[in-house]
């Protein structure tokens, strides 16, 4: 009995020793022990939400301060590589000139062309420093010698000096006459302004004379006078007639100036 005991003890060492080479046993060991599920990783890049998360996006706020509006930004295509070599780069034309850049063209109404120099000479005329105040009848400041030529460059005919009493005429006369200008003298100061006013509406009014230009010793002269033409002549109100006559030289500032407004109310008076 002991024997067998003994026998049964040794198999069994011998046994566990070898190892159980059934299933059951396999499956305790550590390498074959079940292990839980795992997905395989997705082939692509793009992973899906999960489930139950909307895909839909977000409605948009607008901020408390308003639309701004400004137009949305234009997103288009960049421009590809030029091929041909590498690009020429010209500066940026000068306004006006379009020439600065081959192919461009400046937009008008920025500027225009650079201003060329005036090759004309000016008008003649205007070395008298004329002023028309009707048809035919020319108003200025005393001419020099270049001023007697450009009156008979422009086809005057004759001139009117409104001089003072005593003036010398002899260097004046000589000038228009030698031009074939006729000279025509008329004493204007306060004493004689109603003589000299019926002088002056008598040559002016010749059309014969026409074109004439008329000028005074001084400005306060002239303006007198053709204060006197516009009202008796033109038969102009006061107001009208100072607003036309103010720019050729009338006045009533100082002793001569109320002198000549006192003379000019005495002659309308007799009118």
């Amino acid at each position: 009995m002991t024997r067998k005991l003994m026998l049964v003890a040794v198999a069994a060492l011998m046994a566990g020793a070898v190892g159980c080479r059934h299933k059951c046993c396999h499956l305790n060991e550590p390498g074959n022990r079940p292990q839980p599920f795992l997905p395989n990783p997705p082939r692509n890049s793009i992973l899906l939400p999960p489930a139950g998360v909307p895909t839909s996006p977000a409605p948009s706020v607008q901020p408390p301060g308003g639309s701004s509006n400004f137009p949305p930004p234009e997103i288009g295509t960049p421009p590809g590589p030029k091929s041909g070599g590498p690009e020429t780069l010209f500066p940026e034309p000068l306004p006006g000139n379009p020439s600065a850049r081959p192919g461009s063209s400046v937009p008008s109404g920025i500027l225009g062309a650079p201003v060329k120099p005036q090759t004309t000479e000016p008008s003649k005329t205007a070395a008298t420093g004329q002023m028309k105040v009707k048809d035919g009848l020319f108003a200025g400041r005393k001419p020099t010698l270049d001023g007697f030529d450009a009156l008979r460059s422009s086809g005057f005919r004759s001139v009117v000096y409104l001089h003072t009493s005593g003036a010398d005429l002899s260097a004046i006369k000589d000038m228009a006459s030698s031009r074939g200008l006729a000279f025509h003298a008329i004493e204007t100061t306060p004493e004689t302004l109603a003589t000299a006013s019926a002088t002056f509406n008598r040559v002016t009014g010749d059309r014969l004379n026409r074109p004439t230009y008329v000028f005074g010793e001084d400005d306060l002269r002239a303006g007198a006078m053709w204060y006197l033409y516009f009202r008796t002549v033109d038969v102009l109100g006061d107001d009208v007639a100072r607003l036309r006559a103010r720019p050729l030289g009338l006045s009533d500032q100082g002793d001569e100036g109320r002198a000549f407004a006192l003379a000019i109310q005495r002659v309308l008076e007799t009118k």
